[in-house]
């Protein structure tokens, strides 16, 4: 029998918006026992959590990395994203922001999905720039970024316009054409 599919992560809100994203594709979250890789490159993130989450596993898997790179930062805090938002907080973000005339930066989402034989990724980025004051929920980034085309932080955007233009919505939806592809049981 086939097991179902996993979402390996630890953020709520990630998995209520692929619970919307993926439909009518069915996961079940599961955290793993290990600590995560680190590093500025969400690619090399991606392939070593899908690694290290199928060893433990053993079912068919995807996993979700999304971090923001700001250019007068030379791409930081990119693959670092979660754990330097984690140390600064809004206020220090903002405090180091300050004096950058060039505020612009990319939202970039990469999922990994591992299927046993093969290792896909779908990557999707979105454009925009950091605002000088925060708005919506505090607890990431996406209280300070702006999408382009928008005048308001991603934070502010209800959650089914914001999962049609996000870059997790357009990497879900590649990940999506392949499980159907693929015949994968919704």
């Amino acid at each position: 029998m086939l097991k179902p599919m996993r979402f390996v992560t630890r953020n709520r809100q990630k998995i209520i918006e692929y619970e919307q994203l993926l439909a009518p594709y069915a996961f079940i979250p599961v955290e793993l026992n290990v600590r995560e890789p680190q590093g500025d490159d969400q690619r090399e993130i991606v392939r070593g959590k899908v690694l290290m989450a199928f060893a433990e596993k053993r079912a068919h898997l995807f996993v979700d990395h999304t971090g923001i790179s700001i250019e007068a930062w030379n791409d930081l805090p990119g693959g670092l994203s979660r754990e330097i938002w984690g140390q600064l907080g809004v206020s220090g973000f903002l405090r180091l922001m300050q004096c950058e005339t060039n505020r612009r930066a990319v939202v970039r989402t990469i999922i990994g999905y591992c299927c046993s034989r093969r290792i896909h990724i779908f990557e999707a980025e979105m454009q925009g720039t950091i605002a000088t004051e925060p708005a919506g929920p505090a607890d990431t980034w996406e209280c300070l970024f702006i999408p382009e085309g928008y005048d308001k932080p991603l934070a502010t955007i209800p959650l089914e316009e914001k999962n049609r233009i996000s870059a997790r919505s357009r990497a879900a939806q590649r990940f999506k054409e392949l499980l159907a592809r693929k015949a994968v049981r919704p």
